[in-house]
């Protein structure tokens, strides 16, 4: 299983405190053994259950670098499959992004 991250963030004012808005990317891929319906529904669940435990261990990254509080604000995930080409193994690729506002340690 491949995996990537990504983070970018911005100031905005939640309150009066000094919050910023920090976005989390992750992509995995996944082999798919064939094409049946319950291969395809397991292999998106497991999927879709790793990219929402990355999401829920962000936080506990954050506080352990840069955020005082951390809140999760909102998650998408997609899933799309690569068709067989050139005799590759079929493979599910899952994409999710995070949105987190958080309070910076040091503001």
């Amino acid at each position: 299983m491949g995996l990537a991250g990504q983070a970018t963030g911005r100031s905005m004012p939640l309150h009066g405190a000094n919050a910023v808005s920090v976005n989390v990317s992750f992509q995995t891929r996944m082999p798919l053994a064939d094409m049946s319906e319950k291969t395809l529904a397991n292999t998106q669940k497991r999927g879709r259950r790793f990219i929402y435990n990355m999401a829920s261990d962000e936080c506990e990254v954050l506080k352990a670098t840069i955020a005082r509080t951390c809140r999760l604000t909102s998650i998408n995930v997609s899933a799309r499959i690569q068709d067989n080409y050139n005799d590759n193994p079929l493979k599910l690729y899952l994409n999710g992004s995070a949105r987190f506002t958080i309070s910076l340690k040091n503001p």
